[in-house]
């Protein structure tokens, strides 16, 4: 089954409805330029918004952190 939602359908909707998505489907870089406009929006304690991100788009690499996560 496909689900036909928008970036913040599923990162603001139940975990049953993301349990549904292809994980193995390659993430357009527009996509989750929107995830993190949408994550940048969440708060954080004492406002201090130190966040980093990191879009790591090679499958080796991917491979690497997913075994040390």
């Amino acid at each position: 089954m496909t689900l036909n939602l928008t970036a913040e359908e599923v990162l603001t909707t139940t975990r049953s409805v993301r349990k549904r998505l292809d994980f193995d489907k390659p993430v357009p870089r527009e996509v989750l330029l929107e995830c993190l406009d949408i994550a940048l929006q969440a708060p954080t304690g004492s406002n201090a918004q130190g966040w980093q991100w990191v879009f790591v788009e090679d499958p080796a690499k991917k491979k690497a952190l997913a075994d040390i996560y």
